[in-house]
């Protein structure tokens, strides 16, 4: 298996070695995780299931199953991902539309499994940045085209927006394709284009919050906090910012806190929890966990940076995008920035998939790490991508010529705007006008 997809994806022997800052990282996230996850749930343990280690046992063990993920998927050479991109999307659509059948409800909401623990969307997040990395790989310069790559595209999106957006899961909805059209971007897209996404998904996002009520409702309270969160009616907002400010410097100490012993922060132990750091670790607590994320964003970088293929560069670009932005949407909730979403602190809050989906991410991280090369290396030399050896480049909406696009004298080239690479490597005998050894002139393509 590993042969092939080498062959495939011009990636270059393991060198056998992970990226040990990037676990590092994770490792004192997850531990971090346990101690705030137990200290901002014992109370409602004790009122509600006469146990304070119900939640801290339940988020050891989906620890246990995300470890067994990144171990799995840290063993797996990342070329494995872009042969199964396709099934893997395909299972995906199947998910999130049985979820929108037969879910359960929580909160106003029908987007999980087995009584809230399985989210499907939150694995959705993993598997179309597998797919559009490797569909952005499959069409190298051509992605600059209208039918080759912004209509596809967003064809794509759409329907990956509306499927999500229907259960209701607004927040992940934006998640990926803010995602997806950084990947675009860092493909090489035109700057026109990315207008152009970011246009019909403003439209479409206005659109779902007038038609929605339960998206309606949260933005209309939150907006209602704006000019003065602390004495506002939405109470999430005001007692998260309380919390943050009730901290000072040093902060009150883990499990003195008073969000969580007195119930009025909701959901302290998972959506809200960086308020509880902010209150019981302090200003430092919060910085803290910030220079640990900025730390992560960069190994993850650096990974990508050092990526022997555009396929490995666009995944681990979109895996630590994906984690970066779940991030600092969860932040910006506490701090009275936006409004109420329901997205999780990776590594740190209670849950079920999204631990295990991201640190399933992480796994795919660290498989792309064995192979890195010298950064040096990948700005000189071109990644290798054989070209037309996918078998889903056919499903495309382009017609007649199928040969890549050379961009005029006037248009970006991909090597200055640090896109793709020409995908397939430049023979000094083919295209250039160059003689061959036999004097006779070189063929052109």
């Amino acid at each position: 298996m590993f042969s092939k997809s080498t062959e495939r994806t011009g990636a270059r022997t393991p060198k056998g070695r992970y990226d040990w800052g990037l676990l590092s990282v994770v490792t004192i996230l997850m531990i971090l995780g346990i101690v705030m996850v137990f200290s901002a749930s014992y109370p409602r343990g004790i009122e509600g299931y006469q146990n304070p280690y119900f939640f801290v046992a339940r988020q050891l063990m989906w620890l246990g199953i995300g470890i067994v993920g990144l171990i799995i998927a840290a063993r797996i050479p990342y070329p494995f991902w872009d042969r199964w991109s396709v099934p893997i999307m395909g299972v995906t659509l199947l998910a999130l539309v049985a979820v929108i059948v037969i879910g359960a409800e929580r909160f106003g909401a029908t987007r999980t499994y087995y009584q809230g623990s399985i989210q499907p969307s939150e694995a959705a997040k993993i598997a179309v940045i597998i797919y559009v990395s490797a569909w952005l790989t499959s069409k190298g310069r051509r992605i600059r085209e209208v039918r080759a790559g912004l209509l596809p595209f967003g064809v794509l999106m759409g329907a990956i927006a509306v499927l999500i957006a229907l259960q209701p899961e607004i927040s992940t909805t934006i998640l990926i394709v803010v995602t997806s059209a950084v990947m675009l971007f860092v493909a090489g897209a035109a700057v026109k284009q990315l207008a152009a996404v970011g246009v019909i998904f403003a439209g479409t996002f206005f659109l779902m919050i007038y038609y929605s009520p339960y998206a309606g409702d949260r933005i209309d309270r939150f907006l209602a906090s704006v000019t003065n969160p602390v004495a506002s009616d939405e109470w999430q907002v005001s007692q998260g910012v309380q919390a943050l400010m009730r901290g000072g410097l040093f902060g009150r100490g883990l499990g003195n806190g008073l969000a969580q012993q007195t119930g009025y922060l909701p959901l302290s132990w998972s959506d809200n929890i960086y308020g509880v750091i902010g209150e019981e670790l302090g200003l430092l607590g919060a910085l803290f966990v910030i220079v640990l994320f900025a730390l992560l964003a960069y190994r993850g970088l650096r990974i990508a940076l050092r990526a022997p293929d555009n396929f490995g560069m666009l995944l681990a670009t979109g895996l630590t995008t994906s984690l970066i932005l779940q991030t600092l949407l969860n932040m910006a909730v506490t701090a009275a920035v936006s409004p109420p979403t329901g997205v999780t602190l990776p590594f740190i809050s209670y849950g079920g998939s999204s631990l295990v989906a991201s640190l399933f991410g992480i796994g795919i991280l660290l498989s792309i790490s064995r192979y890195s090369v010298d950064a040096a290396v990948n700005q000189n030399t071109a990644r290798v991508q054989p070209a037309g050896r996918y078998s889903y480049e056919r499903v495309d909406l382009r017609r007649g010529n199928r040969r890549s696009r050379v961009s005029g004298a006037g248009g970006r080239s991909a090597a200055r705007a640090g896109g793709f690479q020409s995908n397939t490597p430049r023979s000094p005998a083919v295209g250039d006008g160059r003689v061959r050894r036999g004097g006779k002139p070189a063929e052109r393509k």
